[in-house]
C-alpha cells in the first residue's frame, strides 16, 4: 500500500472502518495511477467504492 501517496488525507482516511480504508487506499492508488484523477477525487471515489463493496449495494 502507497500510504504516502495519500498521507495528507490521513484525518479523512482514519474517520474509516479499518476494512474500508484498506479497500479504499488499495482502490484510490488504481483510481490515481490508471484513470489519472487527482488525488482527491481518487480518494473520495474510492472510499465510495469500497462502502459500497462493502454493505452490497454495487450489484
Amino acid at each position: 500500500m502507497k500510504k504516502e501517496l495519500f498521507k495528507d488525507y490521513s484525518m479523512r482516511l482514519n474517520m474509516l472502518d479499518e476494512n474500508i480504508r484498506k479497500l479504499a487506499v488499495k482502490y484510490a492508488e488504481k483510481y490515481y495511477t490508471i484513470n489519472q484523477f487527482s488525488r482527491e477525487e481518487a480518494l473520495e471515489r474510492s472510499i465510495v467504492k469500497a462502502e459500497m463493496e462493502m454493505r452490497n449495494l454495487n450489484k
